[in-house]
């Protein structure tokens, strides 16, 4: 069972909780669409109410707070079509307003067009006024963070490096269309933004339970934004996409990433997911800003998913979003709500969790008793249709009643009969997304926890740790015409520690000091082989790693993965060579099939000027010259990649049954029948 992350006190609160804004604005509760619709703007009103019940946020207090704007016209393209945009200024016109027949045959034929005509996102009077002003708070809350002009003017030392707009999260519109209860897609056009005014590269992770296909599909084919969605499947739900072999296309290949979960996953297994995936991904991606998406739809007790968390899970996302934030961009961190349409007993807790997070406060055990008896009436009065709503989505057992604390009671949410099969499922999920989108030397620096037969101990067969008395790391000399170069396999810590990395080193991490924090994970591994060229002055030039192969090869005995990188500095002299015959010439690699995977479709074929395909070709001749031979192979790394090739050697005493099963998994995808 995932260790729970303890929750933040007053006394853990760091420097930058005077830096967190909260943005909201009374006309962002106009955003409605009618009294029988899911998406009720009274789910803000409660939050708002809540927030200052529990003394968490001041509305009087300017330094909490943050002012916002309606979108212009320009920003608004940024991400949506100028017809689009036409259309939705003239829906906004109440409909009594046609005068005739074919203004109302007009209407109906551009409500049919752009997506307002069906229940989900029917059009409403002043929509794009409401819309426009909601984009332009989350436009106003990323540019505030990184210092833009369209942000609100601060002085440095005063600049937010976290803002809260609950309003936003509008993730499903399209360039061209509504959808999903949104109008105006405010993440994409805040990211498009920033992507214009500056060199940025920008995370956003959605943990809303639909599918946050309208930001994906704005930057499918854009490297410098990492799109991450923890959904449920869209076998079930709405809206049908978001699988994991989404994955972006051209330059952005491998910067889409999703995550479709079981129906019922529960906090253990989403907690699982997040750990197994996030860390290496943000840690692989380096970015400059994270914003998050906060749909807290993925509750038990909401009517429109089948998701299963609890407050538990949910306080695991938004402590994850920070942990990634300070670590790997500089604290600086935007988040908005989403879904959520168990409108007072889940949203009001939950995004207080987000804001409580931003501003390291504790969270009061109990819900303010003032609040508790406006807003459990409120709910009394729509229970019934709750329960039916619920009962729909296969939730009837849960117990119905209104929470007084901020976390959830234990014993309100029983197991799920299938947990055991959902988590099996979920894990499937995870390493297929591991295999697809995380380089491998980031997975082994990342490693998820796996089964594998005892003879697949790497550290045995290679370390030969079976006489203490051998000392098993070599090293030798290499003349470069840069200048010599030491060659050391079996890299100890203490080594790697001393080292530092050239400017060059940044194929899976982009940055230097992140690839050297990569492989001090990966020499701490006891069954990964960490191979080093360094300067006599003590800069890394090159690395080769063996390690254990991912989830996606499980079962098959005796496998391991060769992944290598020389700094883009170093590049031409034939080091790569030289350091891949070095880290491979032992005799014991004969017990092994190695293998290796052209990853043409990541970044470190930016910095060399070539086509992915003369890539292709180098890797070939590189791993070629050890032996190495090319496979045809079903592996989804390959078959969806024209450019990308499977090179693998076969160690002379590898059994022959192990060598067989091998070869047959090269052609078949046991695990995508799964998915």
């Amino acid at each position: 069972m995932p260790n729970e992350i303890t929750p933040s006190t007053s006394t853990q609160a760091d420097n930058h909780s005077t830096l967190a804004r909260l943005l909201f604005d009374t006309e962002e509760l106009r955003y409605n669409f009618g009294p029988q619709h899911p998406l009720q703007p009274a789910r803000l009103s409660a939050l708002m109410d809540l927030l200052e019940c529990s003394g968490l946020w001041n509305p009087k207090d300017e330094d909490t707070c943050l002012p916002l704007r309606q979108a212009t016209y320009e920003e608004l393209s940024l991400v949506h079509e100028p017809e689009y945009i036409q259309a939705v200024h003239r829906l906004s016109q109440p409909p009594e307003d046609e005068s005739n027949a074919s203004q109302r045959e007009e209407r109906q034929r551009l409500e049919l067009r752009f997506g307002f005509g069906g229940d989900d996102t029917p059009a409403l009077p002043g929509m794009h006024e409401v819309a426009a002003r909601i984009a332009g708070g989350t436009l106003v809350a990323l540019s505030t963070v990184m210092g833009l002009p369209e942000g609100e003017s601060l002085p440095e030392q005063e600049r937010p490096l976290r803002v809260f707009h609950p309003s936003g999260g509008l993730h499903h519109a399209w360039q061209d269309r509504a959808s999903g209860f949104c109008v105006y897609n405010d993440v994409a056009i805040a990211i498009a933004h920033v992507l214009q005014a500056s060199e940025a590269k920008v995370l956003y992770i959605d943990f809303d339970a639909h599918h946050g296909d309208g930001v994906q599909r704005a930057f499918y084919d854009d490297p410098r934004v990492m799109t991450i969605s923890l959904h449920e499947t869209g076998r079930y739900l709405f809206p049908g996409t978001g699988d994991v072999l989404e994955t972006g296309s051209g330059s952005g290949r491998g910067f889409a990433v999703n995550v479709p979960l079981e129906p019922f996953t529960e906090d253990d297994s989403y907690i699982e997911m997040m750990e197994a995936l996030l860390l290496p991904l943000v840690a692989s991606f380096s970015p400059d800003v994270i914003v998050t998406q906060h749909g807290c739809d993925t509750h038990a007790w909401d009517p429109l998913t089948h998701l299963s968390l609890t407050m538990r899970g949910i306080r695991a996302q938004v402590k994850m979003a920070r942990r990634l934030a300070d670590a790997y961009s500089q604290g600086r961190w935007v988040a908005v709500g989403g879904g959520g349409y168990a409108l007072y007993r889940v949203v009001p807790r939950a995004w207080s969790m987000v804001w409580a997070e931003m501003t390291g406060q504790e969270l009061p055990e109990m819900l303010p008793e003032s609040w508790v008896e406006r807003w459990r009436p409120i709910w009394l009065a729509v229970r019934e249709d709750d329960e039916a709503a619920q009962s729909v989505m296969g939730k009837s057992s849960m117990p119905h009643d209104f929470p007084l604390t901020f976390m959830d009671r234990v014993e309100h949410f029983p197991a799920q009969p299938r947990r055991m099969s959902i988590s099996s499922t979920n894990r499937h999920t995870a390493a297929l997304v591991r295999h697809l989108v995380i380089p491998p030397s980031v997975r082994q620096a990342f490693p998820a926890g796996r089964h594998r037969s005892p003879l697949a101990g790497l550290f045995d067969l290679l370390h030969l740790n079976r006489d203490p008395t051998t000392s098993p790391s070599r090293s030798r000399s290499l003349e470069t015409p840069r200048g010599p170069l030491l060659l050391r396999d079996f890299c100890p810590v203490s080594l790697v520690e001393r080292l530092r990395p050239d400017p060059g080193l940044r194929t899976f991490a982009r940055l230097p000091e992140r690839e050297h924090q990569l492989l001090l994970d990966i020499a701490r591994s006891p069954d990964c082989a960490l191979t080093l060229a360094h300067t006599p002055l003590g800069a890394i030039v090159g690395q080769v790693t063996i390690a254990p192969a991912d989830e996606w090869w499980e079962g098959i005995e005796n496998l391991y993965e060769v992944a290598i990188e020389v700094s883009s500095d170093w590049r031409g002299a034939g080091i790569a060579r030289n350091m891949l015959a070095f880290a491979l010439e032992l005799d014991t690699l004969e017990d092994m099939i190695l293998f290796a995977i052209g990853l043409s479709w990541h970044w470190d074929t930016e910095s060399l000027g070539i086509s992915v395909y003369r890539y292709r070709e180098l890797i070939s001749r590189l791993f070629g010259s050890q032996g190495f031979i090319e496979y045809p192979t079903t592996e989804p790394n390959v078959s969806m990649e024209p450019s990308n090739v499977l090179l693998a050697r076969i160690g002379k005493r590898v059994d022959k049954r192990t060598a067989n099963q091998f070869l047959s998994r090269l052609l078949s995808s046991p695990n995508l029948a799964r998915i």
